[in-house]
């Protein structure tokens, strides 16, 4: 309810600003020349007080310029001058102005988050380790469903969204069976939480790090460089949990009901690239035999990418001034960020392998793809790839409940009118279809006892991808490729949970 109340003082403070020139009874106010700047911080303060809020940039943007326009009339009345140019903007600025502000703050209220969104209490316990910095919630039975011998998922949300955006995934995932353990790592998930519940929001060089990385990781080394860390962070994680449930810990006090010998990995972007990583890793599979499978959610490989590398350092030449220049050239050689332009070594994944994507995967075979593609060919064990048509990048979780913008502005690339269940305004729905998919393909390993202690070819077969579909799901049309090596009578495929 404050955020609500906050955009519309704003868009007020906006509103006056913009019929001040047509009223001749606002022109004694000299005070509402300070409207678009006050409009401008308020909207600024709500970044970091409520998080990454996309539909207000528009609006931002939209103070901005209001503020830069009333700039001489600002400095005037700090000054004590009188200043009245802005009566003199005309109707037409007027009018453009007021269009403008109509689209931007149709845009802040149609793609709105709800106005309650809270966790999930139900069955959920919350524990601390590594002295607070490491935030976990377990998602276990509901007292009506106990029930002995659950198997354990562990579940990396979103670096961007954390809890928030993977809460209701979980919830699902628990009442089809699963007991889900969630994770976020204080100061570095944003949100995290610390001790007392309270989100605790990356400040602005933080939000930067991320932001660069998850937009442009795919593009040049220097933001590469911080999405490999991203993923080298989830991956000391991912290890830590795993060797705390090997010996008996506080953690594994908290996993009553629950087989912990019988475990799964999920995460999104840098989680899900860590764990396809760790699946690559003999030492690792063979150090927690309890590992079943994975599934990542919209992960590509930002430590498979290279770019070019740098030539070598040419000898110093005698002159100090040609020395110093060739000295300058390089160190600026060495600060831009050069291009990514080739992949290198790609996991071979030994464990059973699941991922999730947009549908424009079906189309976008090189780029943002291109390594999840190479690692579903290059896998020693099944691996599957899955696509719900109309499914964009961000769908997979509760992003088009909580950013219905984002959801809208990167849309899948098949329409989704085949699919009657799946609507724009349906937005609870993806949650569901994501522990479906889910659910599926953990009961479809566990069923045919797909083990990587198995012998496993080394050959990479030739005959992948292809097509197949799931011979019985929520939706009649999820796309699927097969990939890696198969060790099941042909004809079969994902059980219905």
């Amino acid at each position: 309810m404050e955020l609500v109340i906050l955009k519309y003082l704003a868009a007020f403070l906006l509103f006056l600003s913009i019929i001040r020139p047509l009223v001749r009874g606002l022109w004694k106010l000299h005070g509402l020349t300070i409207c678009p700047l006050l409009a401008l911080g308020i909207i600024t303060a709500i970044f970091p007080a409520y998080g990454f809020r996309p539909e207000c940039i528009p609006l931002l943007l939209f103070a901005l310029f209001l503020s830069f326009a009333n700039l001489p009339d600002i400095i005037a009345l700090f000054f004590g001058l009188q200043s009245d140019s802005y009566i003199d903007r005309g109707i037409l600025f007027t009018l453009s102005s007021a269009a403008a502000f109509i689209f931007t703050l149709w845009i802040s209220v149609h793609f709105a988050p709800p106005l309650i969104s809270d966790f999930s209490t139900e069955g959920v316990e919350t524990i601390f380790l590594q002295r607070g910095r490491l935030h976990i919630r377990i998602y276990g039975p509901v007292e009506e469903d106990i029930d002995t011998g659950r198997p354990l998922l562990i579940f990396l949300p979103p670096i961007a969204g954390s809890f928030e955006v993977s809460d209701t995934v979980c919830t699902a995932l628990r009442d089809r069976g699963f007991t889900v353990l969630s994770l976020s790592r204080l100061n570095f998930d944003s949100p995290s939480f610390d001790q007392d519940g309270t989100p605790v929001r990356l400040f602005f060089m933080g939000l930067y790090r991320l932001g660069s990385a998850l937009t442009g990781g795919l593009n040049n080394t220097r933001a590469n460089a911080r999405g490999r860390n991203l993923e080298e962070s989830r991956r000391m994680d991912i290890i830590y949990i795993l060797g705390e449930l090997t010996r008996s810990s506080f953690l594994t006090d908290h996993l009553s009901h629950t087989d912990i010998n019988t475990v799964f990995l999920a995460g999104y972007g840098a989680g899900g690239a860590a764990i396809t990583v760790l699946a690559g890793r003999d030492d690792i599979v063979e150090r927690f035999p309890q590992l079943k499978g994975i599934i990542t959610i919209e992960a590509p490989l930002l430590s498979s990418l290279e770019g070019d590398p740098l030539p070598p350092p040419l000898p110093l030449p005698a002159d100090p001034v040609k020395a110093f220049y060739q000295q300058a050239l390089e160190f600026i050689n060495n600060i831009v960020p050069r291009k990514i332009t080739h992949i290198s070594d790609i996991p071979r994944p030994a464990l059973p392998l699941m991922f999730i994507l947009s549908d424009r995967v079906i189309q976008e075979r090189t780029g943002r793809y291109e390594t999840i593609l190479r690692t579903l060919g290059a896998s020693r064990n099944i691996a599957l790839l899955a696509a719900i048509p109309g499914a964009g990048p961000f769908d997979y979780s509760d992003s088009p409940r909580l950013y219905p913008l984002l959801s809208f502005l990167f849309r899948g690339a098949s329409p989704n009118e085949n699919d009657p269940g799946i609507t724009d305004n349906n937005q609870n729905i993806w949650p569901e279809l994501t522990a479906s998919l889910i659910v599926n393909f953990a009961a479809f390993i566990l069923e045919n006892d797909m083990d990587h202690t198995q012998e496993i070819p080394r050959e990479i077969p030739l005959e992948i991808p292809w097509e197949i579909q799931l011979k019985k799901t929520t939706l009649e049309n999820v796309y699927l490729e097969k990939g890696g090596v198969w060790h099941f009578p042909a004809g079969q495929t994902i059980l219905h949970p």
